[in-house]
């Protein structure tokens, strides 16, 4: 079985001091974590391999110090290669990482969302730009045969089960595992690990180059104006029709 988990760095809240700093400053590598949802997901592939051969390979897009970082902190904890995109997409990350040449695919595996966006749309884009089936807020994995999996998500107080064949992405919760810690060792390998690079230009032509330029155009955000609100307080100590006045406000404001 041969799986692909989807890793991103992220700022570390503990030790940031501005969480919009740019990632690509040496200066920040101090400050970047590997995605806590992605540990998860990390998990279940190794998970996955213990119990039926194959490998387990971590691909990561931005840029060269997050995409480094990530990789080598998901090598560490048992992962077999690295693949490192270098560039940022924003939009369109799904869509390049879903046009990574990657032969023999059995699952591709992703945390739930990134820690510091907390949009869980990448995984999405992934299986759009694959076309397979994408399978959302994994709560429990269960190996059935060689490329069958039963997937469980569990809303509230109800829970759905149901049964897929590999290929698939499968996007799994920060529930579904107890990440394994790495050994000194593991971490001292990863570290030599020799990481394999490319950038989209190597694997998109002409046409998805162009897609990609357009959706990452970045949009300026701004503050919405702001409001001004203002309390009135009727008391009825010294206005007897306050009850009144208050009333009529509401259904002047649309309250009532």
């Amino acid at each position: 079985m041969n799986i692909v988990v989807f890793v991103k760095a992220v700022v570390d809240p503990d030790l940031a001091v501005d969480r919009l700093a740019s990632l690509d400053q040496p200066a920040e590598s101090a400050a970047l974590i590997l995605n806590p949802y992605d540990k998860n997901a990390i998990e279940t592939a190794l998970q996955l391999k213990e119990k039926y051969t194959g490998t387990v390979t971590a691909v990561s897009l931005g840029e060269s110090v997050a995409t480094e970082k990530a990789l080598r902190e998901a090598l560490s904890l048992g992962v077999d290669a690295g693949i490192k995109i270098n560039g940022t997409a924003g939009a369109a990350t799904g869509y390049i990482l879903g046009n990574v040449p990657l032969p023999d695919v059995d699952f591709y595996l992703t945390g739930r969302e990134a820690a510091d966006n907390n949009q869980g749309v990448v995984s999405a884009g992934i299986a759009a730009a694959l076309g397979l089936d994408f399978i959302d807020n994994v709560d429990q994995v269960e190996l059935l045969d060689a490329g069958v999996l039963t997937l469980t998500s569990r809303w509230d107080q109800s829970e759905l089960t149901a049964t897929y064949q590999a290929p698939a992405v499968i996007s799994v919760t920060d529930t579904v595992n107890q990440p394994r810690l790495p050994s000194f060792r593991a971490k001292i390998q990863a570290k030599k690990a020799v990481l394999t690079e490319m950038a989209p230009v190597d694997f998109l032509d002409a046409a998805g180059l162009a897609w990609v330029n357009d959706a990452s155009v970045t949009t300026t955000f701004e503050l919405p104006p702001t409001i001004q609100k203002t309390n009135v307080i009727f008391s009825l100590e010294d206005d007897e029709t306050a009850v009144d006045k208050l009333l009529a406000a509401l259904q002047t404001k649309h309250i009532l």
